[in-house]
């Protein structure tokens, strides 16, 4: 019996201990099992967009027989995040390269959801290995609004703002918030975070408010917005401006803006505008201005119309926050700029005026910074006289009225008038009162189509002038109105060449060499060399004496030369560009120079104009890029330039045109051979863009109409009536 007792406790002893090691095997595996981490999860459609986007091909729902797929379908739609096994997966599919991707294997059990900061902390490491070109990047934006239909999420802020494609599902749900995206291509791939931070919208037009809601337009976007209930007790009245705050998704408070200025808008720049009667006032960095007739569209500052009454500027803290255009009004007076033709400045320290008889002479000490002075005649068929300093212009009598505004620099001297009347102006001073009556009609619509764009688009908005008075515009006041060139113009009246249903972007000069400008035949050296240097019998225009000429420089001033060089870099850097040691060009002030080494057009464009010069010297090699600045470096101001006929003009700023070959002269020196002159082959007079005046004269000859001149010089636009397009 004891002996058994003994087996008994024994056998006991035995279980106790096996039970003793089970539970302790069964405690440590507990032990080892993590509960899921919390946290947003990254979904699997995400991390397919991303994959995607760096050019892998992962699906986790392999694909197989018919009833294998609908499994995997099924698998797909009721599993949204990706699991930490998927992951592993993922990882595992990647393990040819030696990427380091981090595994977390103490945080999650296989089936657990990845959290997004795990994902995209394993997402920037495969971005480094197989984004070598950055195409994926990422950015913060306001969405603003969602179109699920068309997949377009409208962003507000940062490096995207406007419409733009989206991939992640997620966008649809997250408008009003402020989050982190990665982006590639315009396209919005996911979501990293959704910011919980205040985002303020500045002067948001309301066009109706509701017990709870905004209907709003913002940035060309018009979006609805629910109101929490503390912004419930400021709502604003319908079509006002207002600001909006919003916290996560919601709109928390709203502050309306009623205090508003009408008047004539008379000057304009990037700080300060000045109203007809009410001053001077600043612009905050971030006004928002709105056209409200027609369709509604959000505009930029240069979209307003010098010269106009046409906008309500709504004012806060005395500053201007916000324009609204409220009607349309017609392109039927112009703002001219008188220039100082003597000092070649936009400022005169006197002018003389007599009006009615009565003159005043009008010195820049007489008035105060900031003072305006209008002058216009009680008749509006008598004209003001103005006398400026030693003008040049043949015409001193003007239409309308001139204002003489007192800036720093000085006296800013505009003469505002109708437009039809401008064009009396203009005509006869850009093309001679005797050329065949369809010729000066064509004029007459080209003219008008110029300055209508400009009075659209002020040119000189800061001097509250449309444009100013010279060939760097239109030249106005050069010549004497006269009967037939004003007849030219009443009988195009309201007549404007269009593109698009817009005042097209027309040019015109004096005389064409005889190439087309879409000509891509003589872009080769030797072709346009064969070309130039001779006659050709259907060019309508081979008689005239600009047709061809010759530019013969005697001797070479280098001195010159670099002066002109280096004004045109002031004037436009980058077009004058200096040879780095590797061999590219950059931007940068003219150094060092030397004696010139080399003269010779490096690049022709179609038709056969030079687009750029290349002055190689002991020092430095530099390229001049445009016709422009090639016709102004390479006038010296005082050799003469010898027409077909024989006879001489002496161009002061620019050689007649940029189609021409050149050749030089060298002689060798201590430092080798060297540049002494030049001589220039050329044809044609002006810039060599749309319409030849003497074509258009030589067309009329042969019986053209003006709407024929036209469409040859400009065959993708139509004349049509400006009265017209004002009511589209």
């Amino acid at each position: 019996m004891k002996r058994d007792i003994t087996r008994i406790a024994k056998l006991a002893l035995i279980f106790l201990g096996l039970l003793f090691i089970v539970s302790l095997w069964f405690g440590r595996r507990q032990s080892k099992q993590v509960s899921s981490p919390e946290g947003e999860k990254i979904t699997v459609e995400d991390v397919e967009i991303l994959m995607d986007a760096l050019g892998l091909s992962i699906s986790f729902y392999e694909t197989g027989d018919t009833e294998q797929q609908q499994g995997n379908q099924e698998a797909k739609e009721n599993q949204s995040y990706l699991t930490y096994g998927q992951y592993i997966d993922l990882c595992s599919r990647l393990e040819g390269e030696d990427w380091q991707l981090p595994h977390y294997e103490e945080r999650y059990e296989p089936e657990y959801g990845l959290l997004k900061q795990d994902w995209y902390e394993a997402f920037r490491i495969l971005l480094a290995h197989l984004d070598t070109e950055s195409s994926i990047w990422q950015t913060t934006v306001f969405l603003l609004k969602v179109d699920e239909n068309r997949k377009e999420a409208f962003t507000e802020n940062g490096a995207m703002q406007g419409a733009f494609s989206y991939c992640s599902g997620a966008f649809a749900d997250n408008a009003f918030q402020e989050m982190k995206v990665y982006v590639k291509n315009d396209v919005l791939l996911t979501i990293v975070e959704v910011l919980s931070e205040e985002h303020y919208l500045g002067s948001v037009w309301v066009m109706e408010s509701t017990e709870n809601c905004l209907d709003c337009f913002y940035r060309q976007v018009a979006f609805s917005v629910e109101a929490s209930d503390a912004a419930l007790l400021r709502m604003p009245e319908r079509e006002q401006i207002a600001d909006l705050t919003f916290r996560d998704g919601k709109l928390v408070q709203v502050k309306e803006k009623r205090e508003k200025v009408h008047g004539r808008l008379l000057r304009l720049s990037e700080t300060e505008l000045e109203i007809e009667g009410e001053g001077v006032y600043e612009i905050e960095e971030d006004a928002a201005f709105y056209k409200l007739y027609g369709k509604l569209a959000s505009l930029t500052r240069n979209d307003l119309r010098v010269g106009c009454a046409d906008t309500d500027f709504v004012i806060e803290k005395g500053k201007v926050c916000a324009g609204l255009v409220s009607e349309r009004e017609e392109a039927d007076r112009i703002r001219v700029l008188l220039k100082n033709t003597t000092a070649g400045s936009n400022f005169h320290e006197a002018v003389t005026l007599t009006v009615d008889g009565e003159k005043t002479v009008l010195q820049k000490g007489d008035m105060k910074v900031g003072e305006r002075r209008t002058y216009q005649s009680e008749n509006l068929t008598d004209k003001i006289l103005v006398e400026l300093e030693k003008s040049s212009r043949e015409d001193s009598a003007y239409r309308g009225s001139v204002e003489c505004l007192r800036m720093e620099e000085g006296i800013v001297v505009v003469n505002e008038l109708p437009l039809e009347e401008y064009l009396y102006g203009v005509v006869p001073s850009e093309m001679p009162a005797s050329y065949p009556e369809e010729a000066l009609k064509a004029q007459a619509v080209c003219a008008r189509t110029y300055a209508c764009r400009y009075i659209l688009h002020a040119g000189l908005p800061a001097l509250g002038a449309h444009l100013d008075d010279t060939t760097a515009y239109q030249v106005y006041h050069n010549i004497a109105e006269n009967v037939n060139t004003t007849t030219a113009v009443k009988e195009t009246d309201g007549m404007l060449l269009t593109y698009q249903g817009e005042p097209a972007e027309n040019y015109y000069y004096s005389t064409s060499c005889g190439s087309g400008p879409e000509d891509e035949t003589l872009r080769g050296e030797e072709a346009f060399r064969r070309f130039i240097e001779v006659s050709h019998e259907e060019d309508i225009e081979r008689e005239e004496p600009w047709y061809r000429w010759t530019y013969q420089v005697e001797e070479l001033d280098e001195k010159l030369l670099f002066k002109r060089l280096k004004e045109r870099y002031q004037a436009v850097p980058s077009m004058i560009q200096t040879r780095t040691e590797g061999g590219n060009y950059v931007s940068e002030p003219i150094g060092k120079t030397g004696r010139v080494k080399k003269l010779a057009i490096a690049e022709r464009g179609d038709g056969g104009i030079a687009q750029t010069l290349l002055i190689e010297t002991e020092q430095a090699v530099y390229r001049v890029m445009s016709e422009y600045n090639i016709r102004y470096v390479l006038c010296d101001g005082k050799s003469p330039v010898r027409r077909q006929d024989g006879s001489e003009s002496v161009q002061r700023m620019l050689v007649p045109s940029a189609y021409f070959v050149m050749d030089t002269v060298s002689e060798t020196g201590k430092e080798g051979e060297n540049v002494i002159g030049y001589s220039l082959t050329g044809g044609g007079y002006g810039h060599g863009k749309g319409m030849s005046q003497n074509g258009a004269k030589a067309l009329g000859r042969k019986g053209a109409s003006f709407e024929q001149i036209l469409a040859v010089y400009y065959p993708v636009c139509t004349v049509r009536s400006a009265a017209d397009l004002d009511k589209e």
